[in-house]
């Protein structure tokens, strides 16, 4: 497997003990962990190791964890398991479009964003409230202060999204159910981890045989390739970061040498491999394609999708431009040459746009 070379998408290959692993297990079928058969009894030893090493490594109890395929499902049982029909939805303007969905089908109430990313709560005591709380957000990086917002809202049950934060942000203490995506620690794409800190509180919302523990049918390879690459990436994360950081002060101090644009968020308070950029007089989409025929591939934060052409909801929130929008991650094993072929490529392509 090779690495992309100029990658700076949110897609990365997975990690390549991780890819050997899906490989093997491919090859060998792996057999359904619910039947009797020998092979099936292999399939569930594999399985529940697995389980016992993302345990480890999240820090929660094993019989916790729940797979879910795919991640949008995570938000759905994880949230709405936790609302009894008479609860209110707390959750913030700069969270995914998976919340804002399950928002706009109850009462809910919106937490605003500040030109920092930074959701402001009240406080207040909302009886019966489910309270959604992304601790970092995918476009921006940005990482909230769950305790002070749990602390002014005070809600009956908490969510939190750690889709995006993965183990690079420790979970506070304090919630009922969470959600994690394989992606966040370089796992395949297509299977989330769903948390069940306090069964007591949360309700199967989908039709059910098993109340109390509900079992999706996941992939046995994705989920034991998840495990690998978490075990690898919990060893890797701190050095990780430490470059991740590096190079994305780097990119903040360049781009600031050009006129009219705004960084979303503060490197001190956000993900280290994450930055939102935003220029003035220039065209998100076109910018994304100039850089592309330079050799580096970078994402747009003008539209959330190629189908949906409306201006992100995130920035929108913040307050800074949604137009002229680029949006960078940085991986494990970006080189510095690919730093500075960036640096030089975007300040190359929007002084190009300007005139």
């Amino acid at each position: 497997m090779v690495r992309v070379t100029g990658n700076f998408q949110s897609e990365s290959p997975i990690h390549l003990k991780a890819f050997e692993v899906l490989q093997a297990a491919f090859e060998n079928g792996w057999a359904d962990p619910a039947k009797l058969s020998q092979s099936g009894a292999r399939a569930r030893q594999l399985k529940n190791n697995a389980l016992e090493s993302i345990g480890s490594a999240l820090s929660i109890e094993v019989d916790s964890i729940v797979p879910v395929s795919p991640a949008s499902l995570g938000y759905f049982v994880g949230i709405q398991g936790l609302n009894r029909g008479s609860s209110s939805l707390i959750h913030g303007a700069t969270d995914r479009k998976d919340v804002f969905a399950i928002a706009s089908k109850t009462a809910h109430q919106l937490l605003k964003s500040d030109l920092t990313g930074k959701l402001h709560s009240e406080k207040t005591q909302s009886k019966g409230s489910v309270l959604a709380l992304q601790i970092a957000n995918a476009e921006t990086g940005v990482i909230q202060d769950c305790q002070a917002i749990i602390n002014d809202v005070k809600p009956d049950h908490i969510f939190l999204d750690a889709t995006t934060s993965g183990i690079r942000v420790p979970l506070i203490d304090q919630f009922s159910t969470a959600l994690f995506d394989s992606k966040s620690w370089y796992g395949p794409s297509g299977l989330a981890f769903l948390v069940l800190k306090k069964p007591s509180e949360w309700s199967n919302p989908l039709p059910h045989l098993n109340a109390a523990h509900p079992n999706f049918d996941v992939s046995l390879p994705l989920l034991l390739a998840a495990a690998v690459a978490l075990e690898n990436f919990s060893a890797e994360v701190a050095s990780a970061n430490t470059q991740a950081r590096e190079f994305n002060e780097q990119l903040r101090n360049a781009f600031s040498q050009l006129a009219d644009i705004d960084i979303a968020g503060q490197l001190d308070s956000s993900l280290p491999h994450l930055l939102s950029v935003s220029f003035l007089n220039c065209n998100g989409e076109e910018l994304l394609r100039e850089i592309q025929n330079d050799g580096y591939s970078v994402d747009s934060g003008s539209a959330c999708t190629a189908d949906n052409l409306e201006p992100s909801h995130v920035l929108a929130a913040m307050g800074v431009l949604t137009h002229g929008n680029i949006r960078i991650t940085i991986h494990p094993g970006t080189t510095q040459e690919e730093i500075d072929g960036l640096i030089s490529s975007v300040s190359k392509n929007v002084q190009r746009q300007r005139r």
